[in-house]
């Protein structure tokens, strides 16, 4: 008689244990790939010198007073002029999110950690939503350029991507507004990857490759920042602005944010900050967690940002 062997799998037949066997899952789970916090960083927040708690919150401006130019007459007084003022206003509103657990699934989920893995979505839901918002306030500002002498956005072609030109260009007009640098005489840039994949890929002098310096040491370091090139210091992120088929035809259009100080307001009426709700029901068996805030992002300076719309060599123009 021949011999039964007692195994894991169907190669054993009759002798196969399948009820010892059992599926085995990684008892430690993986998160989404993530982008920090990236526009948000830029934001003025709202200063604690304001009048009242209130809705919305108002930056108030001076205009400053046409240069005189003129000689004075020796017996002739001067005329008075008058001085002229300007707000900025602001709005906050109420974001947040929350997740319902049951004390089942607390109880019942075999992942070590349920609780902080919950957590930590929820956290991140948080900082893609404030950043995802401080963008979208950037995206209302005023001064909008095309590369390469387009006239609209869905007159871009393919071939029309961020040049070395275009880049100057926009820190020389920055610079002949007085706008902030951010140090020294370096604005800054928010660029799309694909975006920096065509201008780190031009070639002859200027160029990415033969110019773009580090960060320097002791120097603070944004988030995702990658380097400093024309007086630009980028930052790259997949949070800047893609509209798929926004150009001509099946072309996508990206937005590349170019910026000094002040640009960007944020009033904080409540901050962002982790909630964990009331256990309300007569069981104590759900258990509310989430986020709240209280905020509003706008712009502050018009002229100290600038977006430049372009295509991608790499976009999904098909």
């Amino acid at each position: 008689m021949a011999d039964v062997f007692t195994g894991a799998t169907s190669a054993a037949s009759t002798g196969q244990l399948s009820n010892q066997v059992l599926t085995a899952y990684q008892r430690s789970a993986f998160f989404a790939l993530r982008e920090g916090v990236v526009f948000d960083q830029f934001a003025k927040v709202k200063p604690g010198n304001v009048t009242s708690p209130g809705n919305p919150v108002s930056f108030l401006f001076w205009s400053d007073m046409t240069a005189a130019t003129t000689a004075l007459t020796e017996t002739v007084d001067v005329d008075a002029v008058a001085l002229s003022d300007s707000l900025v206003t602001v709005t906050p509103a109420e974001y947040g999110n929350a997740v319902l657990l049951t004390i089942r699934i607390q109880t019942d989920d075999f992942l070590v950690g349920f609780d902080a893995d919950v957590a930590n979505l929820l956290n991140y839901n948080l900082v893609d939503t404030i950043d995802t918002l401080a963008r979208t306030a950037a995206d209302g500002g005023t001064n909008v350029y095309f590369a390469d002498g387009a006239t609209t956005a869905t007159s871009i072609v393919a071939a029309d991507d961020l040049t070395v030109a275009y880049v100057r260009t926009q820190r020389a007009a920055l610079r002949k507004a007085s706008v902030m640098p951010w140090d020294g005489t370096n604005y800054a840039g928010i660029i799309h990857p694909d975006v920096a994949y065509d201008l780190k890929g031009e070639t002859g002098d200027g160029s990415w490759a033969g110019t773009a310096q580090r960060v320097e040491e002791g120097k603070r370091i944004w988030n995702d920042e990658i380097g400093t090139f024309a007086n630009i210091r980028f930052m790259e992120s997949p949070r800047a602005l893609l509209t798929a088929d926004g150009a001509s035809g099946t072309v996508d259009a990206y937005t590349t944010y170019f910026f000094g100080q002040e640009f960007l307001a944020k009033a904080e009426s409540i901050p962002p900050h982790m909630v964990l709700g009331p256990v309300t029901d007569k069981l104590r068996r759900f258990q509310p967690l989430g986020w709240h805030a209280y905020v509003g992002w706008d712009t502050l300076r018009e002229a100290a940002l600038r977006r430049v719309v372009s295509a991608s060599t790499i976009g999904s123009n098909t």
